[in-house]
C-alpha cells in the first residue's frame, strides 16, 4: 500500500485506533515498519502529532519558554549537550521548559542527569509553574505528559529501528513553546520537522539542526545543517562551521560520554568553568539559542557570553541553588 497518498486525517484516525488498542499489536508493528519503508510521509507526522496532542496533558501559560531538545537516536553516546545548554541559559535568566526522557540509544538521557544531580521533577502543574517563575527551569519528563504512549511501548521495543515516535518527541512539549531548537539524528526529516513547526506554530521561531556526523546537536567534530523557521516561512538551509566562530574541530572522541554518573561529573566540571571541548560545544549550542531568542544577533557574541558565564562559576552556583529548592 502507498501511504504517501494518505491524508493527515487518515493517519490521525489510524493512530487514534492504535492508541485505543483497536488495532492488534502485530498490525501496529507492521504499520510502523511500513511507514519507515516509505520514508515517513509528512502527513504521518501531522496525524501522529494530532492524535497524541488530543491525549497529552498540557501545561498552560508558558508558551514563552524555550526548549532545547534532540530527537535522540544518533547512537554517538556523547556527553549531555542540550541538558547542559538548558542549565546555562536558565542561569542567565532565560525561561527553559526542558522536555526529555531517560536514555534510549545513549547511556544517559536528560532525565537521568536531572535525577543524578538530585533535581526533582514531577507532573504537578503548580510545581512546574513555581520552578519556571522562580528558577527559569523545569524538566518535563515526557512519559508524565504522554501516558498513552505506554500502549505502544512493547511494540516499539520489539522493533529494532527508530520509528516515527522517536522523531516526534521534541514536537510534543506540553507547554507548546513558540521558540525551540530541535536537533535530529536523521537528516531526511529536517524539513518534515520544519513543516510541522510552521503549520502548528506559524507565529513561532525555531531552529532545526543536524550534525554532519549524525549528531542531534550542533556538532564540533564536523559541520552542521541549520534550518530556520521564522516570519511564517522555512528559510534556506544553512551550514554551520564551528571554525568560523573560532572553535577548532575535534575528534568525536573528545565529547564522548558514559553513564549518568560519568556525564553528571563532567557537567559539574563544565559548570565549574573547566576548559574543554565540552565547553566549546555547549557554548556553540548556547550561542545559537541566544540568537534564536534575539539576545545576540552575532553568534560569536553569544559564544563569548556563554563561555564567560561558564568560566565565572555562576552556572554551578545556579545548579546548587536549584538542587536545594526544586
Amino acid at each position: 500500500m502507498s501511504l504517501e497518498k494518505y491524508s493527515a486525517q487518515q493517519f490521525e484516525n489510524i493512530f487514534d485506533q492504535i492508541f485505543e488498542k483497536k488495532i492488534n499489536d502485530n498490525s501496529t508493528k507492521n504499520f510502523l515498519l511500513e511507514l519507515n519503508s516509505q520514508n515517513l510521509p509528512i502527513n504521518s507526522f501531522f496525524g501522529a502529532i494530532n492524535s497524541l496532542k488530543k491525549r497529552m496533558i498540557k501545561i498552560p501559560h508558558h508558551q514563552d519558554a524555550l526548549d532545547v531538545c534532540g530527537t535522540g537516536g544518533d547512537k554517538l553516546k556523547t556527553l549531555n549537550i542540550s541538558t547542559a545548554v538548558a542549565f546555562v541559559l536558565a542561569s542567565s535568566g532565560i525561561k527553559i521548559a526542558k522536555h526529555g526522557n531517560r536514555a534510549v540509544s545513549s547511556a544517559s538521557g536528560s532525565a537521568d542527569i536531572f535525577t543524578h544531580l538530585g533535581i526533582a521533577f514531577d507532573d504537578n502543574i503548580k510545581n512546574i509553574d513555581n520552578n519556571l517563575h522562580n528558577y527559569n527551569l523545569s524538566f518535563l519528563f515526557a512519559p508524565y505528559f504522554h501516558p498513552i504512549l505506554k500502549n505502544v511501548a512493547e511494540i516499539r521495543k520489539s522493533i529494532n529501528e527508530p520509528t516515527i515516535f522517536n522523531y516526534i518527541g521534541p514536537l510534543l512539549n506540553p507547554v507548546n513553546p513558540q521558540q525551540q531548537i530541535i536537533g535530529t539524528s536523521n537528516k531526511n526529516i529536517l524539513h518534515k520537522i520544519a513543516e510541522v513547526l510552521l503549520k502548528n506554530n506559524p507565529q513561532g521561531s525555531f531552529y532545526v539542526v543536524h550534525g554532519f556526523d549524525g549528531m542531534d546537536e550542533i556538532t564540533i567534530s564536523d559541520n552542521s545543517y541549520l534550518l530556520k523557521i521564522s516570519q511564517q516561512k522555512i528559510h534556506e538551509i544553512e551550514i554551520i562551521d564551528p571554525e568560523n566562530y573560532g572553535i577548532q574541530k575535534c575528534s568525536i572522541d573528545a565529547i564522548i560520554g558514559g553513564n549518568a554518573e560519568y556525564n553528571s561529573q563532567k557537567m559539574l566540571e563544565l559548570f565549574a568553568g573547566k576548559t574543554s571541548k565540552y565547553l566549546d560545544i555547549v557554548a556553540l549550542n548556547c550561542a545559537f539559542a541566544l540568537q534564536l531568542i534575539n539576545k545576540f544577533e552575532n553568534i560569536s557574541d553569544g559564544i563569548i557570553f556563554s563561555q564567560e558565564l561558564l568560566e565565572s562559576g555562576k552556572v554551578l552556583d545556579f545548579l546548587n541553588k536549584i538542587t536545594k529548592n526544586i
